[in-house]
């Protein structure tokens, strides 16, 4: 019925009935609407007897239970291919337009707080999100080969959206852990560098205590993930994952030890660990990542070391250490 039609009934009812009538319908708010828009309404038409333009304008509540079975709803289908592969339980219709229900998804979860009542989950479907994103990068789970252009952000800023969200409720050692895998175990898109999702985690930790911390997590997921490595087919596509995981895992713990003023030992973790088809190929990445930070000492120690084991680096980086040395 509209407002005036249920005006009307109220106006015939006894006080007993709207009493009752009143806690009836208050009983099917949820939590979080009480909170914030009906109780303050409440009182302020106890107080006052009207309510205020600004109170009528307020932004309706997200309700967090609805949002929540949504998101995982979503997330569960996405999961089942209903949103690549044909069926009857997703339509070709919503199927299409998947891209639209991730942005108001994603919108909604970024109108909660982190630091509130519902923070860490909303967070955590952020999370689930972010990882099916992820994965469509390198599976095809949506109509589109590049899900983060879709919903128009690049995955590192969706990452650092993720981590600011998960870190806000606490540097735990679950959160990172999982900030720690999101940046180096995930596919990425064609317009990104994992690099940069490393970096983003590496500089997302505010003291050496938590610095230190991750670089133990890093070497347990190393020796965790070489242990694997070992009941691998040689040519499979796992041995390959690994692989890739391990590198990124080191990449970051050379990228937070940089941050430490600490690269000697993280430079020797990662020859030891990365197992390239050639050491000048293991130069040249750790050549590159070093050049990114801007530290010319010790990228010629980096070059000048990598000839004593015997690498003949490529022409053009020859070329940059005798410039450096000049300038030095």
């Amino acid at each position: 019925m509209k407002i005036q039609e249920f005006r009307n009934k109220m106006k015939q009812c006894k006080k007993d009935e709207v009493e009752k009538i009143a806690a009836e319908l208050y009983k099917l708010l949820s939590k979080s609407q009480k909170e914030t828009n009906a109780d303050p309404m409440i009182e302020e038409i106890i107080s006052t007897g009207t309510i205020s333009a600004r109170s009528k304008k307020k932004a309706p509540v997200i309700d967090f239970d609805t949002l929540k079975k949504q998101v995982n709803v979503f997330l569960q289908y996405v999961d089942y291919g209903y949103y690549y592969e044909p069926n009857r339980v997703v339509p070709k219709a919503k199927r299409s337009k998947w891209r639209f229900e991730v942005k108001n998804f994603i919108k909604m979860i970024n109108e909660i707080p982190a630091d509130s009542e519902h923070g860490a989950e909303s967070s955590q479907l952020l999370r689930g999100i972010y990882k099916r994103l992820a994965q469509g990068c390198g599976y095809y789970t949506f109509p589109s080969e590049d899900p983060f252009q879709s919903v128009g952000i690049r995955q590192p800023e969706f990452y650092n959206m993720l981590v600011k969200r998960t870190f806000a409720t606490g540097f735990t050692d679950e959160n990172l852990k999982n900030m720690l895998e999101d940046a180096t175990t995930v596919n990425i898109d064609r317009n990104s560098l994992h690099v940069e999702l490393d970096a983003i985690y590496a500089n997302s930790l505010p003291t050496s205590d938590l610095k230190y911390k991750a670089i133990g997590f890093i070497k347990e997921y190393v020796k965790h993930y070489e242990a694997e490595l070992k009941e691998k087919k040689k040519y499979s596509h796992d041995k390959y994952q690994l692989k890739a995981d391990i590198e990124e895992m080191c990449k970051t713990l050379l990228l937070i030890s940089l941050s430490l003023c600490e690269p000697e030992d993280a430079i020797t973790y990662y020859y030891k660990h990365v197992h390239d088809s050639n050491l000048e190929i293991t130069l040249y990445k750790l050549l590159n990542m070093i050049d990114n930070y801007g530290d010319d000492k010790l990228w010629i120690r980096v070059y000048e070391d990598g000839l004593l084991k015997g690498i003949q680096p490529r022409s053009s980086f020859e070329n940059r250490y005798h410039e450096l040395k000049k300038n030095s």
